[in-house]
């Protein structure tokens, strides 16, 4: 664990512990940290901060996992505004947490980090969620219709045209034409591609 504040520090260490992790290093810089990991300290995952003494957390992240490129790393901070969320990520955070989150909390986002999600603070998912429509909205032309989104759906499930057609009371034609439509907003060629394409964008939710 990577954290400038003994007392926070001292806290978390000994929450884990109660929780049955080991605990194999505490640092106060990163510059220590880096040292200890090229000496050969081992572990499976880093908690940092990012506004440490000496050098940041995020430039200390981008080292950490070109010397473990196997561990994970989950940020631990008191920051929120964006530019410092976006420069974490891209270092390389496999998850980023505010410390005003509790213990429970912490342990949630642990276990969901090594097993391999990216969780995020529910503030901070938000905020790049609301930054993504911005940088990418999607044209009102290309969103999929309620009817459209059921024909795909069904699709995905493993129906034939014809079974779509009687489930919905709809022509084959008609199914037909509205799975050509997907394609074209889309912009794809195949069922399997704008079915990805439509989970992806946020028209399809499969689960």
């Amino acid at each position: 664990m990577i954290e400038d504040h003994a007392d926070f520090r001292e806290s978390v260490s000994m929450v884990l512990q109660q929780r049955g992790y080991q605990v194999t290093g505490e640092f106060s810089t990163m510059e220590d940290a880096l040292e200890a990991i090229r000496g050969g300290l081992e572990a499976d995952l880093v908690l940092s901060d990012l506004g440490l003494p000496g050098m940041s957390g995020i430039d200390g992240i981008r080292q950490i996992r070109e010397l473990m490129p196997l561990v994970q790393v989950l940020v631990l901070t008191a920051f929120t505004d964006k530019a410092k969320v976006f420069a974490a990520l891209e270092s390389g955070a496999h998850g980023y947490l505010v410390k005003a989150g509790s213990a429970t909390r912490l342990i949630e986002t642990l276990e969901e980090v090594m097993a391999g999600g990216t969780p995020l603070d529910p503030k901070i998912a938000g905020m790049i969620l609301q930054t993504f429509r911005r940088l990418s909205p999607i044209p009102s032309n290309e969103a999929l219709s309620a009817r459209e989104s059921e024909v795909l759906s069904l699709s995905a499930k493993g129906l034939t045209r014809q079974e779509i057609a009687d489930q919905l009371e709809l022509s084959q034609y008609s199914v037909t034409e509205y799975i050509k439509r997907c394609f074209d907003k889309l912009h794809v060629r195949s069922l399997p591609a704008a079915v990805s394409e439509a989970i992806r964008r946020g028209f399809l939710d499969l689960s």
